[in-house]
């Protein structure tokens, strides 16, 4: 009997489990999505977000512990790619799919969001275009998600992975050819951040280039999925 593997879904900054909604039941049989919830945002807005990378991290290996009794990989995108990173030198994934982030070991070129005025920052979230227009447009809501919002751009922005440091699962990297959050160099530089095997791949679009969900990048999630178990035989068993 063939064992489901479980694909653990991990948010932009902001963003909640309803980004994955799109994809669960889509990825076939042998893939169970499992989009996961962070302090700060949907069913957990009552709770502190945190401001650095490693202090959720421990947090949500313990969330997840429970739920890590079958083989699972990790997805992450953009400031999730950094926590399923982080994730995976906690514990022991078949592989991790990195989407829209630099890697873990380089720090960003690019002026800190979190730096910004409030202004200048609502302003920089309608360019990525991740945030609802009507969250955007609407004061008291800028009010209730900003300081969420904030903290994430500054665990996200401030997270910096030790030279040397890397994971021993595939890594698959997957980008936007329109992203300007990150470039081929940055891309092919998740190579560096494990010993396991490592491919890239660019799609047509921005920094959210898999939204919609998109077919070819649910497609290429599965391929991924199933090569890391490929690398374990005996996940499938």
């Amino acid at each position: 009997m063939v064992q489901q593997i479980r694909l653990f879904c991990f948010p932009h900054a902001g963003g909640g489990p309803s980004a994955y909604r799109g994809w669960v039941g889509a990825l076939g049989p042998e893939i169970e999505v499992v989009p996961v919830p962070l302090p700060g945002r949907e069913a957990r807005i009552a709770e502190r977000p945190h401001h650095r990378m490693d202090e959720l991290a421990e947090q949500i290996t313990r969330e997840l512990a429970p739920s890590l009794d079958r083989p699972y990989a990790f997805f992450g995108h953009s400031m999730g790619a950094g926590l399923a990173w982080e994730l995976a030198r906690r514990t022991a994934p078949l592989g991790v799919i990195a989407s829209a982030r630099r890697a873990p070991h380089l720090p960003t070129r690019r002026r800190r969001m979190s730096e910004l005025s409030d202004q200048e920052f609502v302003t920089e979230l309608g360019r990525l275009d991740g945030t609802p227009r009507e969250v955007l447009e609407n004061p008291e809501l800028v009010e209730l998600f900003l300081p969420t919002l904030r903290a994430d751009f500054a665990l996200s922005e401030s997270f910096l992975a030790p030279a040397g440091r890397r994971l021993h699962c595939p890594v698959v990297a997957l980008a936007g050819e329109g992203d300007a959050e990150v470039d081929r160099e940055e891309l092919a530089a998740w190579a560096e951040s494990t010993t396991g095997p490592f491919r890239s791949r660019w799609f047509p679009g921005g920094h959210f280039y898999l939204s919609g969900p998109n077919p070819e990048v649910l497609a290429e999630v599965r391929a991924a999925v199933l090569e890391f178990a490929a690398h374990q035989p005996s996940a499938l068993r």
